[in-house]
């Protein structure tokens, strides 16, 4: 058996390679972010329901501005974690990429005799401007 693919058969496989590998991103990006962002909104919401419980039994807040102080605190809760869940969104995919997707992008250069230039072009032109692998691609950094 040939390790080569042959000719026809190569940009498919190069689509695949990309679609799994571009897949694989944006999965690791998204499940760092759901759990930063669920993480970050339960450890947000008790000292904000504690602090405001405490204003209002020694009677500083009343019942109405300690409902709009409640709604007011959430809403910058909720923009925090939405804050730190794109970064560890961010991390996630940087890592995702260090760990697994470039060692499969250096395995399949080498079975498939590309260049990392070559297959860089290849794929930036597979793929939408969008997806996560299109920030590891050389011909990006050089556009």
């Amino acid at each position: 058996m040939d390790d080569h693919p042959s000719p026809p058969d190569q940009p498919q496989e190069l689509a695949d390679l990309a679609e799994r590998l571009n897949e694989s991103l944006r999965l690791s990006g998204a499940s760092s972010a759901e759990q930063t962002f669920g993480i970050g909104c339960a450890l947000g919401i008790t000292p904000i329901l504690v602090i405001l419980l405490v204003l209002f039994i020694f009677k500083v807040i009343n019942l109405i501005l300690a409902l709009i102080l409640l709604v007011m605190s959430l809403l910058a809760m909720v923009g925090v974690a939405m804050l730190v869940a794109q970064r560890a969104r961010l991390n996630g995919v940087n890592h995702a990429y260090r760990t697994a997707v470039k060692t499969e992008i250096d395995q399949y250069l080498v079975q498939s005799g590309l260049t990392r230039s070559e297959f860089d072009h290849l794929v930036s032109k597979l793929l939408p401007a969008s997806a996560p692998l299109q920030a590891f691609l050389s011909e990006k950094e050089q556009a």
